[in-house]
């Protein structure tokens, strides 16, 4: 008998375990929830009807090598060949295994899509082979349903070899963030319970003081572990002309902190709405050069402007927030969330989900827009949602924008 592929070769899986190091057990990250790109939802819910048929495996590798000749080469992330032992078994009854020898072996063979070629092409081409033309036997063809995708994980691949057919994991992702770039990603995450905590705690005070509504937004420099900024909403807050800015969303004024802090126009770091900070004292960097005193505005602290113009050395071809991370109280909007992709973030964590205004998560029961990874956009970031523990869940504002 020809040795064939797995799963006909019982000692092999069906998928390549993926070589990742494993959290520690009590590691707070494990409170961080990956979001799934809308590819990748929508990889793990379409199907395809494709053509199968029992052949004896010993005319395989014959039947196999003539069907390319007439069907073009596809469905590389499933099984081709398949023993009836791992067929799933919402399949057992329907593929069921016809009457042969004692001494014949059966294999299923997964042929190609439906809309390949139609199924009388397909009896009458496989008639003519050996392996039926010889014993006078009728190619009994099925037509069952499989993902039309690679699995992303494997995880899924195990969960479709159980529901569909038997899958094949590659260690890749096509639609979303490679695994290794999502481990790395949140393994270089700055300490993100205390600054989702912070991103809270400055929701609440900006909510307080009457100048904003309860959201809030943190920036670190993962390279130094350094809080570049940490903003409030301000959108109420009145000005001279005596109404808000209706843009002064919290993550929208973190990156224009940011922004004033690089292009050194002596902006205050924190919020400029008396927001205190999560220890107690300005988010500068305390050990900065000696600098110039410039007036802001009256409810800001007075800062200082670098002498050179530049108050951050970061090379990063000019984008203000490249490869930064953002850490925020709620979703964000769409306008926020296109800002933070223009801006070239790295990796945002937020706490409270807006089902019916947030732009990032993809799932349903929400907008369904993840802006965080689509393929038409210039930029991509990986996006987590942190797991409030009982009690510690922020009001959402659902009707709002965050």
């Amino acid at each position: 008998m020809t040795n064939l592929p797995s799963p006909t070769m019982e000692s092999e899986q069906f998928f390549d375990e993926e070589e990742e190091v494993p959290l520690e057990k009590d590691s707070p990250l494990h409170n961080l929830i990956l979001l799934r790109t809308l590819q990748e939802i929508k990889a793990a819910v379409e199907t395809i009807d494709v053509f199968t048929v029992p052949i004896p495996s010993r005319s395989a590798n014959v039947v196999l090598s003539s069907l390319r000749a007439i069907v073009p080469t596809s469905l590389q992330h499933l099984r081709r060949l398949v023993k009836p032992c791992y067929i799933p078994d919402s399949l057992v009854d329907f593929l069921a295994v016809p009457t042969t020898p004692p001494e014949e072996n059966i294999l299923y063979l997964l042929v190609c899509p439906v809309t390949d070629i139609s199924e009388e092409n397909l009896r009458n081409f496989l008639q003519e082979l050996p392996a039926f033309s010889t014993t006078g036997v009728v190619p009994r063809i099925m037509t069952v349903a499989v993902p039309s995708s690679q699995p992303i994980s494997a995880v899924q691949a195990t969960e479709w070899s159980a529901k569909y057919w038997p899958a094949v994991y590659k260690r890749g992702n096509p639609y979303g963030p490679h695994p290794s770039i999502v481990s790395q990603s949140l393994r270089a995450l700055v300490d993100p319970e205390k600054h989702l905590r912070l991103a809270k705690q400055v929701a609440t005070q900006a909510a307080s003081s009457g100048e904003g509504l309860g959201f809030g937004a943190v920036i670190v420099d993962p390279q130094t572990g350094q809080i570049l900024a940490a903003a409030g909403d301000a959108r109420l807050r009145c000005k001279e002309k005596g109404w808000g800015n209706p843009l002064d969303h919290a993550a929208m004024r973190a990156i224009d902190m940011v922004a004033q802090r690089r292009l050194g126009r002596t902006q205050n770091v924190r919020p400029d709405n008396k927001v205190e900070v999560w220890d107690g004292k300005y988010l500068e960097d305390e050990e900065a050069p000696a600098k110039a005193d410039t007036k802001a505005d009256e409810n800001s602290n007075t800062e200082n402007e670098d002498k050179d113009g530049d108050a951050d050395d970061r090379k990063d071809d000019g984008y203000l927030c490249h490869n930064l991370q953002v850490y925020l109280s709620h979703e964000p909007c769409v306008m926020c969330s296109m800002a933070l992709l223009h801006s070239r973030v790295g990796a945002v964590a937020f706490g409270t989900r807006m089902t019916r205004t947030g732009a990032l998560n993809a799932e349903e029961g929400g907008r369904q827009m993840g802006l965080f990874w689509r393929p038409e956009l210039n930029w991509k970031f990986v996006c987590w949602q942190w797991k409030a523990e009982p009690g510690e869940e922020m009001k959402s504002h659902e009707n709002v924008d965050a």
